[in-house]
């Protein structure tokens, strides 16, 4: 299931869920979710974690709420910041980024939502954010053109520079997190973070207003949308343009945001605009016959009859996606089994000699042929109990952090490790 958030000037909170349709295979039925008045003004940014189970928005009110999308139901406030709330970012290793015009970011842990700490170096108004995939670098843009690139485990400021044009409208890395590129009213350019230097530039595009990275085959496209009401397509391996869509069919008026995710296999890109129309595209078919008009392109339209400001598309699996944050201790092992899908949690790598382990929602699961390997595995493990089952708590997924990077993290939530020492064989 798609999971479709959209905000607006009316300070209302939509939310759509898409599925393919029963009787056409090319075609995505759409359902409105719920309808919220979140804020007491225009929400101004959207953000949900990877795993669809927790969504934030920020508004000019100054706050920052927080939602299950799991239950549809608000869990929480954030009054950190004294402007209106410009950008929200999560990051996988659980944190939140949010920016304001009070020149602030903010770094928040998700398991406690306490504000860890805050980043100062902008004398004016942060207009955009985006978090490197690592989690390690975090980029910035402020009103009056300045680009800072942030070491978060430090918190501080790393390199500043100043935008080649005017006027910043937003920042964002790249999927693989070798390129970002930075947003103008005017045009857009493109960085490579090896090179350390400019290698593209679009101008004469009209006044741009949004922009998404998508993976198609492989290779990485930056899509850049505006007032003209067409989607442009540039390829960063050819370092061309490879397909420029017009959606004034669809759009009476300039596309506001647009969010892309995958659903049963295809890349569907959402784009809403101020006339509150929110039309979902077949991207690959779009970009491979050059136009939006193309038989299949269009998979699905809802009209919002509001004037929409942002939207995140997100997939989720349906009935899952419940978090701690919600209340939610409980879990039965096949809903243990789809979060473990959901979050992409793989085999962790050994970690000792004849011990393997594997995260799961929080808890680390040691299978070992020697008691003394635990120990050496597990740093809070203490000698393994004789002939007895041992049930010894540890940092969330502490051994395989470990194992990975050489040093320990701050851990996010606890979880259990259960060891059994094997019988001993009888000396004969």
């Amino acid at each position: 299931m798609l999971r479709i958030i959209l905000g607006s000037y009316e300070r209302l909170l939509y939310g759509l869920d898409a599925v393919p349709s029963s009787t056409d295979n090319k075609s995505i039925s759409v359902t409105q979710s719920f309808t919220y008045p979140a804020h007491i003004s225009a929400i101004k940014s959207l953000a949900v974690t990877n795993n669809a189970k927790v969504l934030a928005t920020g508004a000019s009110d100054e706050h920052v709420k927080l939602y299950s999308l799991a239950r549809n139901r608000e869990i929480g406030t954030l009054f950190h910041h004294t402007g209106s709330i410009t950008a929200l970012d999560f990051h996988s290793s659980g944190y939140l980024f949010t920016a304001s015009e009070d020149a602030d970011i903010a770094i928040v842990r998700v398991s406690d939502w306490e504000v860890l700490k805050v980043l100062k170096g902008h004398t004016t108004a942060i207009q955009s954010i985006s978090i490197h995939t690592t989690g390690k670098l975090l980029l910035s843009v402020s009103i009056d053109g300045y680009l800072r690139t942030w070491d978060t485990a430090k918190a501080s400021c790393a390199y500043t520079l100043k935008m080649p044009l005017p006027r910043p409208v937003k920042v964002q890395w790249s999927p693989c997190g070798l390129f970002y590129a930075v947003l103008f009213e005017t045009g857009v350019c493109v960085f490579e973070v090896t090179a350390g230097k400019e290698v593209w530039r679009g101008i004469g595009l009209g006044r741009l207003t949004c922009m998404e990275f998508v993976v198609i085959d492989k290779e990485t496209i930056l899509l850049i949308a505006g007032d003209a009401k067409t989607i442009t397509a540039y390829n960063l391996k050819t370092l061309k343009i490879l397909a420029t869509l017009t959606a004034t069919s669809k759009h009476s008026s300039r596309i506001k945001d647009m969010s892309a995710a995958t659903l049963d296999g295809t890349l569907i890109l959402v784009t809403c605009s101020s006339d509150g129309g929110v039309y979902g595209w077949d991207l690959k078919a779009c970009i491979a016959s050059g136009s939006v008009e193309a038989d299949g392109a269009l998979v699905f339209e809802f009209e919002a009859k509001c004037r929409l400001t942002c939207c995140v598309a997100v997939y989720q699996i349906a009935g899952k996606g419940r978090s701690r944050e919600d209340g939610d201790e409980s879990e039965s092992d096949e809903e243990v089994a789809a979060l473990a899908e959901e979050e992409n949690v793989e085999s962790a790598p050994k970690v000792s000699k004849v011990a393997k382990g594997r995260a799961v929602k929080g808890r680390v699961v040691v299978s070992y042929e020697g008691g003394e390997e635990v120990k050496d595995a597990v740093e809070s493990a203490e000698a393994v109990g004789k002939g007895k089952e041992k049930v010894l708590t540890v940092s969330k997924n502490k051994a395989i952090q470990k194992k990975k990077t050489g040093a320990n993290k701050k851990p996010f939530g606890k979880g259990k490790i259960v060891a059994k020492k094997p019988a001993q064989k009888k000396e004969k």
